[in-house]
């Protein structure tokens, strides 16, 4: 038996009792709890008072220096992007090529206002960009550069003026990666504070005045999950708007005897070496299939050993072969688990597709791999995990607008109101104010 199937077991789905099916459903939901206020609270305390002081402090303690300067502008950025075109042209080329796409798809999300005649009343909705935003780009374990294009472009078409990046500086140069740097440049970022971590998020929240920094309207990004508590803290206290709780990135994989055991075991593969905590689920209707896709989960990783380690302990905390009976029974299973990445594998994947109401974003057929979402095709990388999609959406345009009604009234209209009004407020108990404000305009005519 190879270490794979060791521990990777293929499992008929209708075995599960409800109560397994649950707690597969349920995952990645870190409890934030502990973590709120043990670290979050006392951090968010002394941010309050001095948001600059403490986040030098902070970051001195976690990061054992405190980069200098701590915030890069637009000419910092611009040296950076000639630094990389004079020594890896075709690395910038890549991303220009990848920004171009993105800006082509995003760009038919702009949705447009509307008003309209109600009962002689004039009614209208309207859309207004945020004023300042901050993009979190995790550094660590990998680089990316890709969530910088993720997230400035529809930012920047949604017509957002200030975009701060947030990301912690590699401690043996310290400054944030030269290809970060660049990437910030032509994706068209203000800037980038030189600091990760809780205390990034906090002090964006609070704004750094004396770093030119304002208090941001709504905070982006993948982070660990220090990151995530304090996007969540922030966002409970209305300091600004957050897209959602970041958990560990997750793919769930449908597929028949048509799909290729060689793609699936290398998509599954794609998302186990993001961390130890990834999710890589595969529901297939063909136990032929599925048992064939472990072994080239087997080969792949002797091949490709560079980070097996994370791959391996990905698959055996997170890693799920299912056989559904048929692929009603995986569409099912799919909407209730929500995934961040949906990939489709079978004969019928446009009319799977239509049956899909819970999912991140959704890669149909065999040259759809995940990979090519996340760096290039024009969709966004940005999502939510942890069974939000049900609730949420991935970054858009549309999460950088205020959605604004507005209306003006006749006389006319006004009039045609005011009994219904009347008998509404006194039905509420707010007649004495709510109703009398709309009667006393025709006071007079009585």
């Amino acid at each position: 038996m190879n270490w794979v199937m060791a521990f990777l077991k293929i499992e008929n789905l209708s075995d599960l009792k409800e109560e397994e099916k649950k707690f597969i459903i349920d995952r990645g939901s870190l409890s934030l709890d502990n973590v709120i206020n043990e670290t979050i609270i006392p951090i968010a305390k002394e941010v309050s008072k001095d948001s600059l002081k403490a986040l030098k402090y902070y970051t001195q303690k976690w990061d054992n220096f405190v980069p200098e300067p701590l915030v890069l502008g637009k000419k910092e950025l611009l040296a950076s992007l000639d630094k990389i075109k004079l020594e890896n042209p075709r690395h910038i080329e890549s991303f220009e090529k990848a920004m171009n796409n993105l800006t082509v798809y995003h760009e038919k999300q702009k949705p447009a206002g509307y008003e309209i005649e109600v009962e002689k009343n004039l009614l209208g909705f309207k859309f207004e960009p945020f004023d300042s935003v901050a993009l979190y780009v995790p550094g660590g374990k990998a680089l990316y550069p890709s969530t910088v294009l993720m997230g400035i472009i529809p930012a920047r078409i949604a017509g957002v003026k200030d975009i701060t990046i947030l990301s912690p500086p590699n401690k043996d140069t310290g400054s944030v990666p030269e290809i970060v740097k660049a990437v910030a440049a032509i994706a068209g970022a203000d800037r980038i504070l030189q600091a990760g971590g809780a205390q990034s998020i906090l002090a964006a929240a609070h704004g750094l005045k004396e770093l030119g920094i304002p208090e941001v309207d709504y905070i982006y990004g993948p982070g660990n999950i220090y990151v995530s508590a304090a996007k969540t803290y922030v966002f409970s206290k209305n300091l600004c708007g957050i897209d959602s709780f970041a958990g560990p990135s997750e793919v769930l994989i449908i597929a028949d005897d048509s799909a290729s055991p060689f793609y699936l075991a290398q998509d599954l593969l794609a998302q186990a070496e993001h961390d130890e905590n990834a999710c890589a689920i595969l529901l297939c209707t063909d136990k032929k299939t599925a048992e064939k896709t472990i072994e080239e989960i087997e080969l792949a990783i002797k091949k490709r050993p560079e980070r097996q380690e994370i791959t391996k302990e990905a698959m055996k905390r997170n890693g799920k072969i299912f056989i559904v009976n048929n692929l009603d029974e995986a569409v099912e299973f799919s909407n209730r688990y929500a995934p961040e990445h949906l990939e489709v594998q079978t004969k019928d994947d446009d009319n799977i597709l239509k049956k899909i109401n819970a999912a991140g974003s959704v890669f149909l057929g065999d040259y759809s791999p995940v990979a090519v979402g996340d760096y290039y095709s024009g969709t966004n990388h940005i999502l939510p995990t942890a069974k939000a999609c049900r609730f949420s959406s991935g970054v858009s345009v549309h999460s950088f607008l205020r959605r604004i009604t507005w209306q003006k009234c006749s006389k006319e209209g006004l009039k045609k109101a005011l009994e219904p009004v009347t008998i509404m407020s006194k039905i509420e108990g707010l007649y004495a104010e709510h109703g009398y404000s709309v009667e006393a305009r025709f006071e007079k005519e009585k």
